[in-house]
C-alpha cells in the first residue's frame, strides 16, 4: 500500500475522486448534495404533513356523518312509532268491525245450518212417508 501511496506522490497525481459526484474540489459537490438531500427531506415533510390535514379532515367529516346518521336514525324510530301508534288506534275499530261482522256471518251460517238440519230432517222424513203411499197405493 505504502508503495503505490509512494508512487502517485511522486508522479504529482491528485487523488481520484471516491464517488463520482465528486469532482476536483469534491467539498462543493457534497454541499450541494446535502442541500438538495435537505431539499428533498423538506418537501416530503411537507407534502406528508398535507396528507395528514386531509386524512383529519376527512375523519372529521365522516364524524359529523355518523352523528347525522344517528340524529336520523333516532328520528325515523320516533317517527316509526308515531305510525304505529296512529296504526294501532286507527286500524282498532276497523278490526273490531270485520270481527263482528265475522261474528255475525258465523251466527247466520250456524243458523241456516240449523234450518238445513230441520229442512233436511223433514225432507228424509217426507220421503218416507212418500215410499208408503206408493207401497200403499200398490197394493
Amino acid at each position: 500500500m505504502e508503495e503505490v501511496d509512494d508512487e502517485q506522490e511522486a508522479s504529482g497525481e491528485e487523488d481520484k475522486p471516491v464517488t463520482p459526484l465528486e469532482g476536483p474540489s469534491g467539498a462543493r459537490v457534497h454541499m450541494w448534495w446535502v442541500e438538495w438531500e435537505r431539499e428533498w427531506q423538506l418537501q416530503a415533510m411537507e407534502k406528508q404533513a398535507e396528507v395528514h390535514e386531509t386524512t383529519v379532515l376527512a375523519f372529521e367529516r365522516m364524524a359529523e356523518a355518523v352523528e347525522q346518521m344517528a340524529v336520523a336514525a333516532e328520528w325515523t324510530a320516533d317517527e316509526w312509532a308515531l305510525y304505529h301508534t296512529w296504526a294501532d288506534s286507527w286500524k282498532r275499530p276497523q278490526l273490531e268491525a270485520v270481527e263482528k261482522q265475522q261474528e255475525e256471518a258465523d251466527e247466520g251460517v250456524e243458523g241456516d245450518n240449523e234450518e238445513e238440519g230441520e229442512v233436511r230432517g223433514e225432507q228424509d222424513g217426507g220421503e218416507e212417508q212418500e215410499g208408503g203411499r206408493e207401497t200403499a197405493i200398490e197394493e
